[in-house]
């Protein structure tokens, strides 16, 4: 945002767009929530309902979504992928919009639901209370347990364990795999997991440590859920094919560097 003068950005998924996150998500979910941004990944604060327009749309259809979600920044897609962005600025800068509609716009915006004011209402009526710093905090709680949850029942999928097993086994993977790194490169892989997985892989950055091996994984998975080595072998497969999903290629392309020959081949590349 900062090198582009920009105010949102998309985020990608598997595939195409996952969410939208614009500066004041950051604003009010980082800094008013007291978030750490080194460690608090991007999917816990984005949202995920994303309005977007074909970009054969007309410019009435891009006024009329931004007047009824209340935002001010549309993607256009094309074939199912983005290919720009118009926003509220780009409407009066353009001219052709008239006055009315613009105003429509802000106040559809200004009139959405917010602790301090009510549904429909374009101020405050009270000034902050505990109360609402609750609410936030509940709010950030939330997000943080359905990411974390997506990526649990992610792994459930991908092992065809149940819950507790798979995420014993998730566990016991990752943080083998942070103490089989540096400590610095073990902290970059976990600030890209949710944010609730990190009390548990903080106590993982010993490393490098050359005693945790293919086997020794293995060993250790197969003992925590009482399958067989076979068995053991693909979980671990399945949940670093998990953990490739949710971690960008870039940190995945460090991870595979620090690892030897025979284990590169857990945690498959993603371009």
């Amino acid at each position: 945002m900062e090198d582009n003068h920009i105010g949102a950005v998309l985020v990608s998924g598997q595939p195409g767009v996952a969410g939208i996150i614009t500066d004041r998500d950051l604003a009010l979910a980082v800094i008013g929530g007291k978030l750490d941004p080194q460690t608090t990944p991007v999917s816990e604060i984005m949202s995920e309902e994303v309005i977007a327009c074909d970009i054969g749309g007309e410019i009435e259809e891009l006024v009329r979504l931004m007047r009824e979600n209340g935002v001010r920044r549309i993607p256009l897609m094309e074939g199912g992928r983005p290919v720009g962005f118009v926003t509220f600025d780009d409407l009066i800068v353009d001219g052709s919009v008239a006055l009315e509609h613009l105003q429509g716009i802000v106040s559809a915006q200004l009139e959405v639901e917010a602790p301090q004011k009510p549904a429909g209402m374009l101020h405050p009526s009270a000034a902050i209370t505990a109360q609402s710093r609750t609410r936030a905090l509940m709010r950030a709680k939330a997000r943080a347990e359905a990411t974390y949850a997506r990526m649990i029942q992610a792994v459930v999928e991908a092992t065809g364990l149940e819950r507790d097993r798979s995420e014993r086994a998730l566990l016991i993977a990752c943080c083998m795999l942070c103490r089989r790194l540096t400590p610095d490169e073990a902290q970059d892989l976990i600030a890209q997991f949710p944010s609730m997985l990190k009390p548990h892989l903080d106590q993982c950055l010993s490393g490098p440590d050359r005693d945790v091996t293919r086997q020794a994984m293995e060993d250790e998975v197969s003992k925590s859920i009482g399958a067989t080595a076979e068995n053991a072998s693909r979980v671990i497969q399945a949940i670093f094919d998990v953990v490739a999903d949710n971690v960008s290629p870039g940190q995945i392309a460090e991870v595979r560097g620090q690892l030897p020959e025979d284990m590169k081949d857990l945690i498959p590349a993603r371009s």
